[in-house]
């Protein structure tokens, strides 16, 4: 029987990869297999949602080796989503920490959610920490899917109001107003998901992919938000510099790589080669208002 491992199982990327496995149990010619996730609060209510779909609950943290040794006994493959908030170091320690006590554990296969560009952005310390994950997987000797996705349409607020107002105007403002590639959070999932079914495809086979929906201005936004909606948002303008100065250092960074240099060119026709539902913004805001 083929085991899972997922992290990140209660957020938006971990949970649609727990429902693309559960969905792909009901192929033909698929194995058996159970679901492990590693969770702080096993008691808590989206623990206990995915418990009751018939997923097991693993108490632990990336910094807890003994947590993460008892979630991954018996896991073929694994899902891995690290937490940039921790800062460049520790994110790099969480990395390492999975990526050798899943070695040492047998497992065979790594999903790895990473960031686009994450080779090129050395000047951004979440994107650094992240292929520093990357290499050190690599060189761990098991086999490999590395997910590199763009920034994330679920950081607009769908419903109008002033949280998008700000919100959509203080994204693009910190990103000097350049069209920056976007993906929706669940679609991430639904390719690790994929990547975990089959990973000796060679679509997933020890490659790295880059996944975008699609390169979006400001004007792109708006226009989505107004065919599904019915009109345009209002959306708040700054000056990029001035307000980047009251951000965090890290993700100033990353505002001025989006302006300056922004992720790889994406190819949105593979990618929906590989997932046919792959979903536009357009696709996203009018799932969101439903």
């Amino acid at each position: 029987m083929l085991s899972f491992l997922i992290v990140g199982a209660t957020g938006k990327q971990g949970g649609r990869t727990i429902t693309t496995l559960l969905e792909g149990q009901g192929s033909t010619n698929r194995e058996a297999s159970s679901i492990h996730f590693l969770t702080r609060n096993p008691d808590g209510s989206a623990a206990k949602s995915l418990t009751a779909k018939g997923a097991k609950a693993f108490k632990g943290d990336l910094f807890d080796q003994a947590g993460l040794k008892e979630a991954l006994k018996g896991v073929n493959r694994a899902f891995l989503v690290t937490d940039a908030a921790v800062g460049e170091e520790k994110e790099i320690q969480q990395g390492k920490n999975f990526v050798d006590v899943a070695k040492a554990q047998g497992v065979e296969h790594i999903v790895f959610s990473s960031v686009g560009g994450a080779d090129v952005a050395d000047t951004v310390p979440h994107f650094r920490s992240k292929f520093e994950v990357e290499k050190h997987l690599k060189a761990s000797g098991m086999t490999y899917t590395i997910l590199r996705p763009v920034a994330f349409m679920d950081n607009f607020p769908p419903a109008p109001g002033i949280a998008r107002f700000l919100g959509v105007g203080v994204f693009y403002s910190f990103a000097g107003h350049k069209p920056v590639q976007l993906i929706a959070t669940e679609d991430i999932g639904v390719f690790a998901g994929k990547a975990l079914l089959d990973p000796h495809d060679p679509k997933f086979l020890n490659k790295t992919i880059e996944l975008s929906a699609g390169t979006y201005s400001l004007a792109d936004v708006e226009a989505g938000f107004a065919k599904v909606q019915g009109a345009a948002p209002w959306v708040a303008r700054y000056t990029p510099k001035v307000l980047r100065n009251l951000i965090p250092f890290d993700f100033r960074q990353m505002m001025i790589f989006f302006e300056e240099k922004g992720y790889p060119p994406p190819d949105v026709a593979y990618l929906k080669s590989i997932h046919p539902g792959l979903m536009s913004f357009e696709d996203w805001v009018r799932k969101q208002s439903k």
